[in-house]
């Protein structure tokens, strides 16, 4: 980030830094109502959750000037949302699953985010779960042993230059999930241990989806090694980049509502796209109105083929976004899930 003047910071404590010593001192749950000056929040089931009223994702202005606030309310937030990284389990129980996560991943270089990741959802409490980790692409590298205790499945691609289709290994998660309570997550995300409570108590509630991630904070990358080397955040010292309003973290709907709106769309390729557009369609349902988890983000490099092809896949977005989004439901619903392996599945809706 560029050096910030001291004006900027003057201007930041006038509106914003002293809103945020004040919720850190708070014994309730004042953070939730942390924001950047222009923006607008609303209270939601009885206080319990905010809606950003605002399109896009923005970090916030006060850790971006003094990073280790960012930290301060990291800590702060963990008071109410401990992280707990548990190893995991052994012989699996007869009792089923009440929660099925699923992960959409590809190759080894993320490997040490995905397992950081996966120790903190086996440290889950008071729900029973079962983590899916679909890898999409061409040739399978992942082994059980690398990712031990998870169910690994393959969404083989349809050639060598497909590009990966997070959507298409989704779904092909949410066709072999055992429970009726889905957790669609992202493989580089740090979750609270109450997390899959607090998911099965939405849903019992009558909610069919939600999306709760309040911030999510994202740590740099020498944190982050910390963090996948000592399974711990006490080495979180200034974190500059706490993020509102993010979608495609962690998605969480019930198999029947999932399927009812189409699944994911497996005609988004590569990165970007695929996560608005699932969610303005789960939001035609009982969705859950506002956010109030937080979470944490690990570094990583950027997948190379991200990059590429972004001013069409913008285009191919833009176009899918002018279908109406009862149209789109019913285009979706209308087709298949993408295959499981190459013993002759159709291949869904893939373009």
């Amino acid at each position: 980030m560029a050096s910030v003047t001291l004006r900027q910071k003057l201007g930041c404590w006038l509106h914003e830094r002293w809103r945020l010593e004040l919720a850190l001192r708070s014994p309730s749950e004042a953070w939730l109502d942390l924001r950047n000056r222009h923006e607008r929040l609303t209270a939601t089931d009885s206080g319990r959750a905010r809606v950003c009223k605002w399109r896009d994702t923005s970090p916030l202005t006060v850790c971006r000037f003094f990073p280790r606030t960012g930290a301060r309310l990291l800590r702060c937030c963990l008071q109410r949302w401990p992280v707990t990284f548990a190893a995991p389990p052994g012989e699996r129980g007869q009792a089923e699953p009440q929660l099925s996560v699923i992960i959409a991943f590809r190759g080894k270089a993320r490997l040490p985010q995905l397992r950081c990741c996966l120790a903190s959802l086996w440290g889950q409490t008071g729900v029973r779960l079962e983590i899916i980790v679909v890898e999409q692409s061409w040739i399978p590298v992942l082994t059980p042993e690398d990712l031990p205790g998870v169910r690994l499945l393959h969404a083989p691609s349809t050639s060598p230059e497909m590009p990966f289709n997070k959507s298409w290994a989704l779904n092909v998660g949410a066709r072999q999930a055992c429970s009726q309570s889905l957790v669609f997550h992202d493989a580089d995300m740090v979750a609270p241990s109450s997390y899959g409570k607090a998911t099965l108590d939405l849903f019992a509630r009558g909610f069919s989806g939600a999306l709760v991630p309040r911030f999510v904070f994202y740590l740099d990358r020498e944190t982050s090694r910390q963090v996948q080397q000592t399974y711990a955040l006490a080495c979180v010292k200034s974190i500059d980049d706490v993020r509102a309003n993010c979608r495609g973290v962690t998605l969480v709907m019930t198999r029947d509502a999932y399927w009812e709106i189409g699944g994911h769309d497996e005609s988004f390729y590569g990165w970007g796209g695929e996560d608005d557009e699932i969610l303005e369609r789960a939001q035609t349902l009982r969705f859950y109105p506002g956010a109030f988890v937080p979470f944490v983000h690990l570094w990583h490099e950027s997948q190379p083929e991200k990059h590429s092809g972004l001013i069409e896949r913008q285009q191919f977005t833009d176009r899918r976004f002018a279908i109406p989004v009862n149209e789109r439901i019913a285009q979706l619903r209308a087709l298949k899930a993408g295959a499981i392996d190459g013993s002759g599945y159709e291949v869904g809706n893939a373009r």
